[in-house]
Parts: structure tokens; C-alpha cells; sequence
């Protein structure tokens, strides 16, 4: 073994009771709840921006094909797309689904309440499994060929219009200036959490929009498609836009909500310097510490010089118990960390107002890759932060050394 790796060892295990445990116990302390402390932040951005990006995908799909000529009104034209490529576009890999839609607005009207709302018309190919609405009430309708009058409503709705499973809603719609009234039933209550969709969207059948625009079967105001993850969504973008007719157009779902991504991408940069304000914080406790312990072993470190041992050994020698304490540090706080994640994803402890965070408690994602990313990062770059004070070895005198008290 070398003489380096036998002294620091043996001052790791010194049964000695000197002033600097303490110091190191805080050493350690601060190293665990740095960590702690980041990869709490990791996990929780990283749980927010993929349950939020589900939510608004469960809406309006990865992307939206529709023409150019529409622009974000809910009384678009119509758009048709051929069979033949929208089957091409379910062949695309990592493509889960594919249905048509159409939207118009309309007012809800009960015998107390008057409720502005968007209608969305699905059909028989609409994904259920990809809907991020929960069904708390009811049931959600399967949408055939033929004319079917229910429709689902959000739990927003029902609790502002007071209505309930099997009740009968008005609704008025405008089509060539004049009103057209439509009576639907509700078939069943959502509550996805996202108010942005919540206060505004009822799903119906997308027959009954093709009837109060009197378009023909084929005609819709576009088409969503749904991904397996959100992060394919660029390289989905450019495979369907080459399969699509010149006057249409391919439309992420970060364009379609840029307000809500730009928000969920501000907490990426609150983390980035969250972490590297934690990083500092602990290469300075541990820079702090080491040169406490130099201090304390000023007497040894003049005897090893007299004896021979060359100051490049010495300093390896207190950088090494250095490491040993960041990773001791590091294993504390990855131990803290997960068990405070698992905790919060079974019982959901901390608990938010949904209509301002979109979730009803703190979300986590916990991703493997981020631990290796942070344990590595923080191991490395404290352990070459520790040559700081380890530097100030080599200007010791041996003799004044052995006489410091």
C-alpha cells in the first residue's frame, strides 16, 4: 500500500477525540444536505414539467395538423386529409395514435347560469388512454357513426351549472349569424387539474359539429397526434410534415401552450443555479474543513517531512480523507433523498392548489441518470476543490511544523 493511501487511512480511523469531529460531522452534514437538496430539486422540475406536459398532450395531442388559413379560433375551416396518409402518419415510429377533431364555441344556458364553453367533437379512433382527464363521475362515451347527444364536462362545470351525471344541457352555437340550439346529456364528469382546459372544453361527438357547420363526413378542423413521449416530438414533426398535403401545417404542442412551457423551462434555469449555489456551498465547508484538520495535524505533517515523506504524498494524503468525506457526505444524502421521494410518491404528504400549479401535490420523477450525474459531479469537483488547501502543506517548515502546538 502506498505511504500516502496507509497515513490517511489510519487518520480516518483515529479513535482520537479531538476538537475537528465535530467539524467534520457538519462536513459530512452540509455534503448530505446539499445533495439532498438537489436532487430533491431534479426530481421535483423534472415530475412537474412531465406531469404538466401529459396534461396538456392529453388535450391537444404531441401535434396538431391543420391548415394553414386557421388561425386559433375555435370556428376554424375545415381540413381534410387522405386516408392513405393518415395511415402513414400512424406508421411513423413512436406514433401512438391519430384522430380527428373539431371545435366550436358555444354558451351553456341551465335555468340559473349562463356559461361560455368550447365543444370538442372525437370520434370512434379518439385514445382514451391518452386523455389526462380522470373520469370521477359517469362514463366516457363511445362515439360510433351514428348522431350521439352525450357529452362529458369537466367537474369546473358541473360545480359552476350545478349539473349532475344524466342531466340535459342547452347549448346555443352561432352559424351564419343566427342561434342553433342543441341539447345534449352528460354522460360522464373529468378533472384533469388543468384549468386552462377545465373552464373551457366539453367533448361531444364530432358528428354533431359536422351537423351545425353542415359539413360532410370527412370534413374536421384538424387532426392530433399523439407520441410515446413528449421528446420525440421534434423528430416526429419533421417525419409528418413531409407526409402532409402544401396547405397544411404541423404544430407542436409547445407552440399551442407557449406560455405554460415557457414557465415549466424558467424552473430549469431556477434549478441549474440552485445546484451549482449548493455545489459552492459545499466545496467551501469542505475546503473549511480540511484546513482544520491541517491545522490539527501540523505536528505530523512536519515529522512525516522529517522522516522523508515528499509534500506531493502529503497532500494526497489529507485529499483522500477529503474524498472519503464528500462520498460519505454523498451517500447520506442520495439515502435522504430517495426516501423522502418515496414517501411523498406513495402518500403524497405535501399537497398544492391545483388551479395555480396544475397538480394537487408535489410531483416526482425520480431518473437514475441525474443521481450518477450529481453523485460524479459533486465527487469530482470537490475532490480537485480540496489541491486549494492542500497546497498549503508544501510551504510548512518541518522544524517549526513539529514545534506547532
Amino acid at each position: 500500500m502506498k505511504a500516502y493511501l496507509f497515513i490517511s487511512r489510519k487518520i480516518l480511523h483515529s479513535k482520537k477525540n479531538d476538537y475537528s469531529r465535530n467539524v467534520v460531522a457538519i462536513a459530512v452534514g452540509t455534503v448530505a444536505i446539499g445533495i439532498t437538496v438537489m436532487l430533491l430539486s431534479v426530481f421535483i422540475v423534472t415530475g412537474f414539467k412531465s406531469q404538466i406536459e401529459n396534461k396538456v398532450t392529453g388535450f391537444i395531442g404531441h401535434l396538431r395538423l391543420t391548415e394553414f388559413s386557421n388561425n386559433d379560433s375555435w370556428e376554424a375551416n375545415p381540413t381534410y386529409l387522405e386516408q392513405s396518409v393518415i395511415d402513414n402518419i400512424r406508421n411513423i415510429e413512436d406514433v401512438t395514435a391519430v384522430y380527428p377533431y373539431a371545435t366550436k364555441a358555444g354558451v351553456i344556458k341551465t335555468k340559473d347560469a349562463v356559461e361560455g364553453a368550447v365543444i370538442k367533437g372525437i370520434d370512434s379512433t379518439f385514445c382514451l388512454n391518452c386523455f389526462s382527464g380522470t373520469i370521477i363521475d359517469g362514463v366516457f362515451p363511445h362515439f360510433s357513426n351514428l348522431l350521439n347527444d352525450s357529452v362529458v364536462i369537466s367537474k369546473i362545470f358541473s360545480d359552476k351549472l350545478m349539473i349532475e351525471v344524466g342531466d340535459n344541457i342547452d347549448m346555443y352555437f352561432m352559424r351564419d349569424e343566427s342561434p342553433r340550439v342543441r341539447r345534449f346529456v352528460v354522460a360522464g364528469i373529468y378533472e384533469s387539474g388543468f384549468y386552462d382546459y377545465d373552464s373551457k372544453f366539453i367533448i361531444c361527438d364530432i358528428n354533431q359539429i359536422r351537423k351545425l357547420n353542415a359539413w360532410n363526413d370527412y370534413e374536421t378542423n384538424g387532426f392530433e397526434v399523439f407520441l410515446t413521449s413528449a421528446n420525440k416530438t421534434d423528430d416526429a414533426m419533421l417525419s409528418v410534415s413531409g407526409l402532409i398535403p402544401y396547405n397544411c401545417n404541423a404544430i407542436p404542442y409547445y407552440d399551442i401552450n407557449p406560455q405554460v412551457i415557457s414557465w415549466l423551462d424558467l424552473q430549469d434555469v431556477n434549478v441549474a443555479i440552485l445546484l451549482a449555489l449548493m455545489t459552492i456551498v459545499c466545496i467551501i465547508t469542505m475546503i473549511s474543513v480540511l484546513i482544520i484538520i491541517i491545522i490539527e495535524r501540523t505536528s505530523m505533517i512536519g515529522l512525516l517531512k522529517a522522516v522523508g515523506l515528499n509534500n506531493k504524498d502529503l497532500k494526497k494524503t489529507f485529499v483522500v480523507k477529503a474524498a472519503y468525506l464528500i462520498f460519505l457526505g454523498i451517500a447520506i444524502g442520495n439515502a435522504i433523498a430517495l426516501a423522502l421521494c418515496l414517501i411523498q410518491m406513495k402518500y403524497q404528504i405535501i399537497t398544492l392548489p391545483q388551479e395555480s400549479y396544475y397538480v394537487s401535490s408535489i410531483p416526482i420523477k425520480i431518473n437514475g441518470f441525474v443521481i450518477l450525474i450529481v453523485d460524479l459531479g459533486t465527487m469530482l469537483v470537490g475532490t480537485i476543490a480540496m489541491f486549494i488547501p492542500a497546497s498549503f502543506i508544501s510551504k510548512l517548515s518541518p522544524l517549526k511544523a513539529i514545534r506547532f502546538n
